[in-house]
């Protein structure tokens, strides 16, 4: 039977303490599981069926079972010279570099300010549709050439004219997150009425693109309402672009 170690251990912390009863438990530092608690709750509070209010006594009395098994296991583990053992310190080694890891991001997250004009334009992109018009050719000549005939005056609708395709035929809203991602980038700083300045190739084919209208969606929720979401989620790009810049001033380009 292959049993991931994660699950062997969840596993144990279910079992029946029948071999507790008859010694002492160790004691296990307040601060410990408090911590835990803690962290019990902040879970429950984010999980997105929980209704009734957490059993805080509970939840306590879980926790100090779970540490002191833990607490135990471990000694055994050390008994056993797994402490010593090379492969399981690789491991440990590895399990400790990413709590670290996670734990800095979450420092980053807790430092990281964010204002109300950040959060507007943050709401303002994930609640735009768009509408686009498009014009595809077979070579990157051909789009060179279509390329000089806007520049000399002829409009995106004439052009359309001149190389049409059954996919002009769409003239609906779409939102820019429904984009393949290298349009969608293309799209960001875009507003009304803008070309795109270079070719995008798709499947052989080279597309230029015109952003021919710009809402506000109106199925989005009010602004008041995802608030705090938005908060979350402009404090989180702003922690993995903090994150990145960290990564290649050592050398790795994510």
């Amino acid at each position: 039977m292959n049993i991931k170690p994660k699950t062997a251990v969840l596993a144990i912390l279910t079992l029946s303490t029948i071999g507790l009863a008859t010694a002492k438990a160790p004691d296990i530092d307040p601060a410990r599981i408090d911590s835990m608690v803690a962290e019990v709750l902040r879970q429950a509070d984010q999980h997105p069926n929980q209704t009734a209010k957490p059993d805080g006594q509970a939840i306590r009395k879980d926790v100090v079972t779970r540490l002191q098994t833990l607490e135990i296991l471990k000694n055994e583990a050390f008994k056993a010279g797994l402490d010593k053992d090379a492969e399981v310190q690789n491991q440990f080694k590895n399990v400790e570099a990413e709590f670290y890891a996670n734990q800095y991001a979450a420092y980053l997250e807790r430092q990281t300010a964010v204002d109300d004009a950040e959060l507007r334009r943050f709401y303002d992109q994930q609640t735009r549709i768009i509408k686009l018009q498009q014009v595809s050719f077979a070579s990157a000549d051909e789009v060179r050439a279509a390329q000089e005939l806007l520049l000399k005056g002829l409009s995106f609708e004439e052009l359309m004219k001149r190389y049409p395709n059954p996919e002009q035929e769409f003239d609906g809203f779409i939102s820019p997150q429904q984009l393949p991602p290298q349009l969608a980038v293309a799209f960001a700083d875009m507003t009304r009425g803008d070309v795109t300045h270079e070719p995008i190739q798709m499947e052989n084919r080279f597309y230029l693109f015109k952003l021919s209208a710009v809402e506000h969606d109106p199925n989005a929720e009010p602004f008041e309402l995802v608030r705090n979401q938005i908060a979350q989620a402009v404090k989180r790009q702003k922690v993995n672009n903090q994150i990145e810049r960290i990564l290649k001033d050592n050398g790795i380009n994510p």
